[in-house]
């Protein structure tokens, strides 16, 4: 019998309540718990089995995606392209620390934990997207990119993007500065969403917003700001959180702050316990958020 398709808010609005549910209780992940697998247009059922298409969606209550993106070279620096899949060790820490928290199925990135490789090799990530194939983009509730150097979307990405957002898609970006690097991810991130949705259509985020509250209290906090433990000297550009809003729906988190390098520091090492703990914190809220809206 085939069944209904799910539209991709009814998806996001039940994956959400799932979640949350599961941190109010705190009870044990159950099957009702589970997110279905979802359908396409009502006049195409999803196939799991056809080419390219996601198969285990209905193993797992939450997949983060990493989306691909060429970035540019550095000016005048060594640094190449293709830096977007930094770091894997970050995306499994938060992985596991959500899943200790909400009760949830994550699927697991093997063989990364903090720093640990630096590059993510072939298939190592949970999901890979691009917004080439939009067919493939809505399955994902959830997106995250991150990169150090500027990139460009084509006029087919960009259309790609906003109808994801538009439809009730959410993306993290996240600008990994290090050291003195300046914000080229983040400025790139913040004139595309601009040039697709107007000017000024990027806000600031206020604390009082639910984001900073669903799951962890960081109404003092607000976004994480990463400083180094021992040494003088911080991480990353402080722009605040900003976000694309679609009227009350809060769309893109864009954090130039660089929290997946706190994720990778579950050590302390680096910006010391409290780093990891804020930047995870903000993570599981933001899934929290965007699952449930």
């Amino acid at each position: 019998m085939r069944q209904k398709s799910v539209k991709r808010r009814d998806f996001l609005k039940l994956a959400g309540g799932a979640l949350l549910g599961a941190v109010a209780t705190g009870a044990p992940r159950r099957d009702r718990f589970r997110v279905p697998t979802p359908f396409g247009p009502d006049d195409s059922p999803y196939d799991p089995n056809s080419q390219g298409e996601p198969t285990d969606l209905d193993e797992y209550d939450f997949i983060l995606p990493r989306v691909r993106v060429v970035e540019l070279p550095f000016k005048g620096r060594g640094k190449g392209p293709d830096v977007w899949n930094v770091r894997p060790g970050g995306d499994a820490n938060l992985l596991r620390e959500l899943s200790r928290v909400v009760r949830c199925r994550t699927k697991p990135i093997h063989a990364a934990i903090d720093w640990q490789p630096q590059y993510a090799f072939e298939g190592q990530f949970n999901a890979v997207v691009t917004f080439d194939d939009p067919d493939r983009l809505r399955h994902y509730p959830f997106l995250f990119m991150t990169g150090e150097n500027h990139f460009e979307f084509s006029s087919d990405q960009k259309g790609n993007l906003k109808d994801y957002l538009t439809a009730g898609g959410f993306v993290l970006m996240d600008d990994c500065v290090v050291g003195s690097g300046g914000d080229f991810f983040y400025t790139s991130c913040f004139r595309l969403l601009e040039e697709l949705f107007g000017r000024g259509s990027l806000r600031m985020i206020p604390r009082e917003h639910e984001v900073f509250h669903n799951v962890f209290d960081l109404g003092d906090t607000g976004l994480p700001y990463l400083q180094y433990t021992g040494r003088r000297g911080t991480h990353g550009q402080n722009h605040g959180a900003r976000g694309l809003f679609f009227g009350d729906r809060l769309g893109v988190f864009l954090s130039s702050t660089d929290l997946h390098c706190g994720w990778c520091d579950s050590h302390g090492v680096e910006w010391g316990p409290d780093g990891y703990r804020k930047t995870v914190q903000m993570g599981i809220n933001i899934i929290a958020y965007a699952l449930s809206h």
